[in-house]
C-alpha cells in the first residue's frame, strides 16, 4: 500500500494544527480584582485603552506603507526589519501599560 499525501492535504492539516494551537495563548489576569465579570469588563476597558496608548507612543503604520517597492533583498529586508522593530516597540508599550493596570499574564 503506497500512501502519497497531496501538497493540498499538508497544508489542511497544518493550517488545522496552527488554528488549534491559536487558542493556548497567554491571557491576562489581575490578582486584585476577585469578581471574575467585573474582571472581565475591566480587562476589556484596559485593553482598548492600553491600545489607543501604545498607538500613540508608537503610531503604527498601515496598508502599502508597510510594503518595499524596491526589488532588491537589502531594501525588503530593510522593511521588514524596520516593520518588526516598530511591531514589537508597539506591543512592549502595550503591555507596560497592562503591567501597569495591573494584569499580569498566566498562562
Amino acid at each position: 500500500m503506497n500512501l502519497t499525501l497531496h501538497p493540498a492535504a499538508i497544508t489542511a492539516a497544518l493550517l488545522a494544527i496552527v488554528l488549534g494551537l491559536a487558542g493556548c495563548g497567554a491571557s491576562y489576569v489581575n490578582p486584585n480584582i476577585i469578581d471574575q465579570s467585573q474582571a472581565k469588563q475591566r480587562l476589556a476597558q484596559d485593553k482598548e485603552l492600553c491600545k489607543a496608548e501604545a498607538n500613540n507612543a508608537v503610531p503604527p503604520t498601515y496598508a502599502l506603507d508597510r510594503f518595499e517597492f524596491d526589488p532588491t533583498i537589502e531594501a525588503q529586508a530593510g522593511r521588514y526589519v524596520a516593520n518588526v522593530v516598530e511591531d514589537d516597540a508597539n506591543q512592549d508599550a502595550y503591555t507596560r501599560c497592562m503591567h501597569n493596570r495591573g494584569w499580569r499574564y498566566r498562562k
